[in-house]
């Protein structure tokens, strides 16, 4: 469309929650004629490109808007080459990025996203305006950048089932409480209200592997004769693994002494196996003509699996890489020997080293790659009241609960410290997060002989929220009768025979990690908008909470906007804003077995809580509030031609950010030390990390956005490009002063290699170039994705031990090249209610720049056979073809 106002403006129209503010219902309006919304302008209430996120008015149009919106219709939605929300953002939000986190335990089943740099609880996500709970993952290995942080998990809501998804690119906390520091996203529900959409999708990878079958639909039902609707939508997921590893190190010497290890490359990185099933729901029905009841919810649960690291069943030698030895002895979990069990007693006690014995290869004679599994459920519901007094205030009263339970098992593998007596599939322990609200809002437009009325807007909210950690099976986490063997050979001289303990791999949770704990909040808050001249628009907005766990905290907002002309405006904001810890931060505590930093032997790495005696011994303090400033300021274009242009530009502090210390080494000593305090599995920790207030960081970036929207004789065009420029730096880093107990130490609570992963592993600029063809039954949307070179940091084994500094560069960098990747899908429409499409992700088939430290040179790849960053925004899959089918009844 050529001339006036932009119609790609329109499209990007924002209504995330209805005339009463923040926490209410999304309208799903449709696009409509420029010229039919001119018209309108000054006669009618509602228009489609009214803007409710981030401001409580109800006559604000998405260029009018002084903060930063990203609105995308379910047209945009389903040319999507995924389904899957988290990628379907990353693809059309350039400041969103997710990264998969191989062998990263549960965080490769609930990927963390960052938006602006910043991590997943930094993050708040709302359903038709509405606050998403939490996932019950706290993420302990979910990368440097959200390592410690517990957000919502967005797959848990089917592309499908939204109308469309907008985006605020500012803090907002004073305006929508904690976790709204990086930005709102509000996923709207499709208000459908008949038919049936059907949609199948069928892919696989290039490389022949990564299957994935989904299929979902939406059916509409009106309600009554007013408008009323509901509709369900239900999902169903099949993904096969892809993997992209290299053989293990160890692999062909074990097959050459005629070991054939399950697995032929020790273990697979990649795509976890996922099968899932969706249902969501939207209903509204109105009630007279102002009035409306509404509710919305959605249930699923979902089965992911996913290798972990290898267990060989005997000692091989290979080939060396410098600073490696090239022995790999035989090692299960924290680095011992889970082969050898001696099972008879001497009279004095000892065990006998000539006696009968145990081998865990009488289990698995050819080693054993454990295997990973978690069970993840996710419900919730929404319901409420709202409407309009006689005299002109609008209300919301509205109340929702929300839960995520994971289960955890673990085949495949053994309890080490029961010998002969451990089963091979354990049941692991459970996660829950519950978060219940209770939100009334009210808005009233107050004439007072400005140029529009003041809206004045306020309103309550009570919260309770809690975390709990369940037990597992006995065997999973007991410590058995052959954890620390006193053996005696047969001159009488005695060794300690010690055996890692718990399921191996992932120990279930314990008597003394099982916990549960919650807290409540009540805030409220005021906000103020009005055009204080045509031209002018000035808003401010405070908010109170008191948390019980935390106290009181007061959060301030100003906003404003100045048309310069027609077509050229100016905008900016302040805001503070804070975050308090979750109860699943404060109580998490769990032993992973991982190889830090590239060592070449897994060890055990604890995450204790902060008032738990390992925790205080190394430094700990209680947990608070993570504190943020920021301000922006941006230009809007709307030069006419079907171009419209935003430049806005940002900048975040957060101090006392909250999140999981670096390892520290468990020493011998230590451990000694640790014993006699009372820690029970003192023996197996190698090493261990805690929750803390641990540094301050100050983000900038530039969002950039270009859009244009043109009809022509071959058809229509609609363009965007949408480019982001970010930069992090760690302003300051606590440090912590260990117990006299263990050697009385000073640590930063952050050490060099996170540091440098926080500043420099996420792309300094992303761009995303889309343009999408339509002519007649005909379709093309294609897609060409940049992302500029990140730099990450690789430390040796010892974590803070500075001794390694003799055997590699310190924090070690290595920076990675830039990448190009374009996604394509073409599709055709017949009888207006069928189409068919095929098309590919990452067409040209790339891949990252491969990684060279810790590398052996035999098989290319790193003790784990790991190939390429985990941090590519492009990902390790490569290509990836598709066919999709659509049909409307």
């Amino acid at each position: 469309m050529n001339g006036g106002i932009s119609r790609a403006v329109l499209v990007t129209a924002l209504l995330a929650a209805p005339q009463t503010g923040w926490a209410a219902n999304l309208a799903d309006a449709g696009e409509q004629p420029l010229a039919d919304a001119a018209a309108q302008e000054d006669d009618a209430p509602e228009r489609a490109d009214i803007v409710v996120t981030g401001t409580r008015r109800t006559d604000r149009t998405v260029i009018e808007s002084s903060v930063p919106i990203d609105v995308f219709t379910n047209e945009d939605l389903a040319t999507q080459s995924s389904p899957q929300l988290q990628t379907i953002l990353q693809t059309l939000v350039p400041s969103f990025n997710q990264q998969r986190n191989l062998l990263g335990d549960a965080s490769a089943f609930v990927r963390p996203p960052t938006l602006r740099g910043l991590p997943p609880d930094q993050i708040l996500v709302l359903i038709n305006g509405k606050r998403m709970h939490r996932s019950a993952l706290v993420q302990v290995a979910g990368g440097q950048l959200a390592q410690g942080s517990q957000g919502p998990d967005l797959s848990q809501i089917p592309g499908q089932a939204l109308g469309r998804i907008e985006v605020l690119r500012d803090g907002a906390s004073a305006l929508y409480g904690s976790d709204a520091i990086a930005g709102v996203i509000n996923l709207g529900l499709s208000t459908k209200d008949s038919g049936i959409d059907m949609q199948a999708r069928y892919g696989q990878t290039y490389a022949g592997d990564g299957q994935d079958t989904q299929i979902s639909a939406i059916a509409g039902f009106k309600l009554g004769s007013d408008g009323g609707f509901f509709n369900v939508t239900g999902e169903f997921i099949d993904q096969n693994i892809w993997d992209r590893s290299a053989p293990r190190p160890e692999i062909a010497p074990l097959v050459a002494a005629g070991i054939r290890p399950p697995i032929a490359k020790g273990n697979r990185l990649g795509q976890p196996e996922n099968r899932a099933y969706r249902v969501v729901l939207n209903a509204s029905l109105p009630l007279g003509d102002k009035d409306e009841l509404y509710l919305f919810g959605n249930w699923g649960t979902q089965r992911q699996g996913n290798d972990f690291n290898y267990r060989r069943p005997i000692g091989v030698t290979t080939t060396a890489i410098p600073g490696r030895g090239p022995s790999f002895g035989n090692t299960g979990s924290f680095g011992k020997s889970i082969n050898t069990t001696y099972l008879d007693r001497l009279p004095n006690g000892n065990f006998s080293e000539t006696g009968r014995t145990f081998e865990a290869s009488q289990i698995f004679p050819n080693g054993f790659t454990p295997f990973f599994e978690a069970e993840n459920e996710d419900f919730a519901i929404v319901g409420g009241y709202k409407g309009e007094t006689g005299f002109g205030m609008t209300y919301d009263l509205s109340g929702s609960t929300g839960t995520n339970k994971i289960r955890y098992f673990m085949s495949n593998t053994l309890n080490p410290s029961l010998g002969p007596d451990s089963p091979t599939s354990f049941y692991l322990g459970k996660l829950v997060q519950t978060e219940t609200n209770l939100n009334l809002d009210l808005s009233y437009p107050w004439e007072i002989g400005l140029a529009s009325p003041l809206n004045v807007a306020g309103g309550f909210e009570f919260r309770r929220e809690s975390y709990e950690v369940g037990l597992g099976d006995r065997a999973s986490w007991v410590t058995g009768p052959f954890a620390a063997q006193t053996v005696q050979r047969a001159n009488g001289t005695t060794f300690l025979s010690t055996k890692p303990v718990g399921a191996n791999g992932f120990p279930g949770f314990g008597p003394d990690s099982v916990t549960s704990g919650g807290r409540n909040s009540v805030s409220a808050y005021l906000d103020l908008e009005a055009d204080i001249v045509e031209s002018f628009t000035l808003s401010g907005a405070l908010r109170y909470d008191r948390f019980t766990d935390f106290g009181d905290t007061i959060n301030g907002k100003i906003s404003a906007r100045w048309a310069i002309a027609d077509a050229i405006a100016v905008r900016g904001n302040f805001n503070t804003g804070f975050r308090a810890p979750t109860p699943g931060q404060q109580f998490t505590q769990n032993v992973q077995t991982a190889f830090p930093n590239g060592s070449p032997v897994p060890v055990a790495v604890a995450t204790v809580r902060p008032d738990s005696i390992v925790g205080i011994a190394y430094g700990s303090s209680p947990l608070k509030p993570e504190k943020s400033t920021s301000f922006s300021g941006g230009l809007v274009l709307t030069p006419g031609g079907g171009f419209t242009f935003t430049l806005d530009y940002y900048n975040i502090k957060v101090k006392d950010r909250i999140g999981i210390t670096g390892n520290f080494n468990v020493t011998a000593a230590n451990r000694t030390a640790l014993l006699a305090l009372g820690v029970a599995n003192a023996l197996d920790l190698g090493q261990i990390n805690f929750f803390t207030n641990g540094f301050a960081t100050r983000t900038q970036g530039i969002d950039a956005v270009l859009t244009h929207k043109a009809a022509t004789g071959i058809g229509n065009f609609n363009t965007s490009l949408a480019v982001n420029w970010n930069k992090t730096e760690v302003t300051s880093i606590r440090s912590v002063v260990q117990s006299a107990a263990i050697g009385g130490a000073s640590a930063p609570l952050i050490d060099r290699v996170r540091e440098g992963n926080i500043e420099e592993s996420l792309p300094r600029w992303r761009a995303v170039l889309s343009e999408t063809f339509t002519s007649g039954m005909f379709d093309v949307t294609a897609r060409v994705n940049y992302a500029s070179s990140i730099t990450t940091y690789f430390a040796p084994a010892t974590g803070f031990d500075p001794a390694f500094a003799s055997l590699y560069p310190n924090p070690w960098p290595k920076t990675f090249d830039a990448e190009v990747w374009a996604d394509l899908e073409v599709g055709i429409t017949f009888a207006e209610k069928y189409r068919i499409a095929v098309g590919g992700q990452n067409i040209f088939d790339n891949y990252p720049e491969r990684e060279t430290r810790n590398i052996y040179p035999q098989t290319g790849g790193a003790a784990n056979g790991s190939l390429y960053p985990d941090t590519s925004p492009l990902g390790w899959a490569g290509g990836f073809w598709y066919v999709r089918g659509t049909v409307s009844f």
